[in-house]
């Protein structure tokens, strides 16, 4: 197994950050990020916090599992391709914070409609040292009058 560095683990980070918040991150064939934001305006809360490893999350989301899986998959599969041994990585948290103050390129490339937000993706090693990347972009709220469901199929 290749020895790894460290630092590796930021990429990683970047890669679960931009897809987390890409439009092809869907439940139930709506925007996930969408989705949770409305969860998380519903709780009259500004940020969510998913932990990948145990599926759990803040505010308690029905999805959040169902939401987290895809994403520690990938993790293990790049983690591995890295030369990572599964104990190396010890946590892993997304947090959204919805409503933020947009940076000035992210004003000047808006490519959606919404509020502006921030997707910040924390890997914890074993040596208790935190990895991370942060992405910003534009989501509004799950609103099924106004949006398209996609029309792929998805499992229950």
């Amino acid at each position: 197994m290749l020895v790894s560095r460290r630092r590796e683990l930021k990429g990683i980070a970047a890669g679960i950050s931009s897809s987390f918040s890409s439009r092809y991150n869907d439940i139930d064939g709506y925007w996930g990020l969408g989705v949770i934001y409305l969860c998380a305006a519903e709780a009259g809360l500004s940020k969510f916090q998913l932990d990948l490893i145990s599926g759990e999350s803040l505010p308690h989301f029905k999805h959040s599992k169902k939401v987290a899986a895809p994403y520690l998959e990938y993790l293990k599969v790049q983690a591995e391709k890295k030369g990572f041994h599964p104990w190396q990585i010890c946590k892993v948290v997304i947090e959204i914070e919805f409503n933020t103050i947009p940076s000035k390129l992210n004003l000047i490339f808006k490519r959606t409609w919404g509020e502006a937000f921030l997707c910040t993706v924390s890997i914890t090693d074993d040596l208790g040292k935190s990895w991370s990347y942060q992405y910003e972009g534009w989501c509004g709220k799950h609103d099924p009058v106004k949006e398209h469901r996609s029309t792929r199929r998805y499992a229950s």
